[in-house]
């Protein structure tokens, strides 16, 4: 799908600077002052990217406990929907209003591993993966610059201005988190046992600036089957900085996932501390630009230009 709607971008670029290159119509009665427009198609995000977590421990009969999450974020092909408003100072230059709105599924997989040591040189290994989910949504409103020009019916338009986004973003997924308990045997001796939580983690809606300042530019290619009515083709990039979000654990009680003996195992603010003194960041750098390619209708009306 993104290698079509690279395609389908390069085309209508290609297009409008090919009616670009036409000699000025300005004078062509059916080009009008104001122009309104409404369109609908889809998004591509650029938010894709890996978190990645890693420990290595060892306790009592365990050597050493290596233990590796990397949780996979890639987002899907979204809709976009939204509309124009435009006014043209002369026949070829003018100002332009955009609203949109954009929104895809960005869903991730955490891929965690195992291995365990003993002393007495036995161990074992397991892995496990995880699907997870998260959404994306953006409503950019847009400030633009507008230079068109027409050759015959078709006309060629290019823009670029400025962009203030309003996003919301949100992730659920998990990491593998090593466990060990000790039993105390009827006999004075021990059974120390291995396993791994499955804890939750999350980025809530709120970690996510909700107001931004970014850019966009795009071009587009009408066709004018009436004086007053056409329909549209066009491409447009949102360009939104980006922003380094945490992810939040999910307190709780976990059972062991690979073997049956660990129940009921807390993780709470003392496993959190813990976390926090080792190299891992649980961050994700999140990319909220993406790209838009629509269809639509657009009506002209005013005075002539």
């Amino acid at each position: 799908m993104k290698k079509h709607a690279i395609a389908a971008t390069a085309f209508v670029l290609a297009l409008s600077g090919a009616a670009l290159a036409q000699p000025l119509l300005s004078d062509a009665p059916h080009r009008l002052a104001f122009e309104i427009g409404l369109y609908g198609g889809f998004s591509l995000s650029q938010i894709k990217g890996t978190t990645g977590y890693q420990d290595q421990w060892g306790w009592n009969l365990l050597r050493n406990v290596n233990e590796q999450t990397a949780i996979a974020t890639n987002a899907k092909t979204g809709y976009a929907a939204g509309g124009e408003l435009a006014f043209y100072f002369t026949p070829n230059f003018g100002i332009q209003a955009l609203f949109s709105y954009a929104k895809m599924d960005v869903p991730n997989s955490a891929d965690c591993s195992f291995a365990w040591t003993f002393t007495d040189g036995s161990g074992d290994t397991k892995t496990a993966t995880w699907p997870g989910t998260g959404s994306f949504s953006s409503t950019p409103l847009s400030l633009n610059l507008v230079g068109r020009v027409s050759a015959g019916a078709l006309d060629g338009a290019f823009s670029a201005g400025v962009t203030l986004f309003m996003n919301s973003f949100t992730q659920s997924s998990f990491f593998g988190y090593g466990i060990t308990t000790i039993t105390i045997n009827n006999d004075g001796t021990y059974t120390q046992y291995v396993d791994a939580l499955k804890v939750g983690l999350t980025i809530p809606t709120s970690a996510m600036k909700k107001s931004i300042i970014g850019a966009n530019f795009g071009a587009a290619l009408t066709w004018m089957f009436s004086d007053a009515i056409g329909i549209r083709a066009s491409a447009r990039y949102y360009f939104c900085p980006a922003q380094t979000l945490s992810w939040s654990f999910v307190q709780g009680t976990y059972d062991g996932i690979f073997n049956g003996a660990i129940k009921n195992e807390p993780f709470d603010s003392n496993d959190i501390a813990l976390l926090q003194q080792t190299s891992n960041s649980f961050t994700m750098t999140v990319k909220p630009s993406f790209v838009q390619l629509t269809l639509g209708l657009v009506f002209s009306f005013g005075g002539g230009r």
